[in-house]
């Protein structure tokens, strides 16, 4: 915009120039036309010296007639043709500068697109483990733990998680988990994590050592750093075990799966 701008200001000034000049020459041509009318009246008024005038000057008299008749000069003539063109580089002016506004908000509109591109943030879902309590009953209600961590390079801020934990086809758990955490780049294990977890009632015989299978599935509300509402969906497998692991299985969806193969090339090995 600034080579741009240098261009139409070069223009502008020449055109300024220009008029201003024929302006002023034209007033000159008028101011002498005048003088050369009011002589004339005056030699006139005079009888015999008229024509002694008409006759010393009859060249000038033809050149200012030239003059008169000349259709131009009354686009430059103070102040009619002047004030014309002040208007119309007026306009000129305002219709540049609305072009080049338009034109550096489409370059600010593709800038914000490539930035929030560059400053694309997600979130990871991690299994912590099952919470057997210390009971003989059978069957017993489980807790499911997870946690959601940031491995982006910015902050976002969890505002809320709802998900389903389905132990098996006739129980599905719904939870639903409102809350304004701000969730740190997870640089190290000492930065923070978004604890949540849901209930269910297993078999504890089917945690054995093939595990019991869990479906979980929801959605992770969250603030970007740019202050805007993302949504991210994740549905996964996990397999629990009776001295509380729980382990992640293959994705349960195509969706999953390239969500996971594009997580995957996101994080360093």
């Amino acid at each position: 915009m600034g080579y741009n701008f240098r261009i139409m200001l070069k223009s502008f000034v020449a055109g300024i120039v220009v008029i201003v000049g024929l302006a002023i020459f034209v007033a000159v041509k008028d101011e002498r036309s005048a003088q050369k009318s009011a002589q004339n009246a005056t030699h006139l008024n005079k009888g015999a010296a008229s024509a002694v005038a008409d006759e010393n000057h009859s060249q000038e008299n033809i050149q200012d007639s030239k003059w008169d008749s000349i259709g131009w000069s009354g686009f430059f003539r103070w102040p009619n043709g002047t004030t014309a063109w002040a208007i119309i580089l007026t306009l000129i002016a305002i219709a540049w500068q609305s072009d080049e506004t338009r034109k550096a908000a489409e370059s600010s509109e593709k800038q914000i697109t490539l930035q929030s591109a560059a400053l694309r943030q997600w979130v990871n879902v991690v299994p912590l483990g099952i919470s057997i309590p210390p009971t003989l009953k059978n069957p017993c209600e489980i807790t499911v733990q997870f946690e959601i961590q940031n491995k982006t390079d910015y902050l976002v801020t969890i505002k809320g998680v709802e998900f389903e934990l389905i132990p098996n086809i006739h129980s599905i758990g719904k939870f639903e988990v409102n809350s304004d955490f701000p969730l740190v780049p997870r640089k190290s294990e000492d930065d923070s994590a978004f604890p949540f977890a849901g209930k269910c009632v297993v078999d504890l015989g089917e945690l054995d050592e093939r595990g019991k299978i869990f479906i979980v599935a929801g959605d992770i509300k969250f603030l970007d750093c740019m202050d805007r509402e993302q949504v991210q969906h994740f549905q996964d497998l996990y397999r629990g075990f009776m001295d509380g692991r729980l382990e992640k299985m293959k994705p349960s969806s195509i969706e999953s799966t390239k969500e996971d193969k594009a997580e995957q090339a996101r994080e360093p090995n």
